[in-house]
C-alpha cells in the first residue's frame, strides 16, 4: 500500500474548504443573530429580520477575508514583519466585532439579570482563555518535539 506525501495544511484544498466554510457559516449565523434579538416581555427575544440575510453574507465574507489572508500569509515569504502585522491588525478586528457581538444582546436583558449574565460572561471568558492558553501550550509543544523520521 502506497503511502501518500503529507501535504502542508495552507496547501490541502480540503482542509482549507472545510476551515472557510465553517467559519463562514459560523461568523455569518453570528452577524445575522445581531439582526434578530430584540426586547421581548421576558427580557431577550427573537424576532425575524429581512436584514439577516445581508447580514449572514457580511459576516460569511468576513470570515472568507480573514482565511484567504491567512492562507495569503501563510504561502508567502517576504516582509515577516508587515505580515505579522497584517495578521494582528486582521485577528484584533476580528475579536473586536466578536465581542460586540457578545455584548450587543446584553442591552436587551433585564435590568434586575444584568449583573448574574455579566458574571457568567466573565467566567465564560476565563475559562475560554484558560482553553486558549492549553491549546496554545501544546501547540508550541508539537512544534518543539523533532520528527523520529529526520532524526539519522
Amino acid at each position: 500500500m502506497h503511502k501518500a506525501d503529507p501535504v502542508s495544511l495552507d496547501r490541502d484544498v480540503g482542509f482549507r474548504t472545510v476551515m472557510v466554510a465553517s467559519s463562514a457559516l459560523g461568523a455569518g449565523s453570528l452577524i445575522a443573530s445581531l439582526t434578530i434579538v430584540e426586547r421581548g416581555p421576558a427580557g431577550l427575544d427573537f424576532s425575524w429580520s429581512n436584514w439577516a440575510i445581508p447580514a449572514f453574507g457580511l459576516g460569511a465574507l468576513m470570515a472568507v477575508g480573514f482565511w484567504r489572508l491567512i492562507f495569503h500569509l501563510a504561502s508567502r515569504r517576504g516582509d515577516e514583519a508587515a505580515s505579522r502585522r497584517k495578521l494582528y491588525t486582521a485577528s484584533a478586528a476580528l475579536m473586536v466585532v466578536a465581542f460586540g457581538a457578545f455584548i450587543y444582546p446584553l442591552r436587551f436583558v433585564a435590568a434586575e439579570r444584568r449583573q448574574d449574565v455579566l458574571i457568567g460572561l466573565g467566567v465564560a471568558i476565563m475559562a475560554l482563555s484558560v482553553v486558549g492558553l492549553l491549546i496554545r501550550t501544546v501547540v508550541k509543544w508539537l512544534e518543539s518535539e523533532t520528527d523520529p523520521a529526520d532524526q539519522p
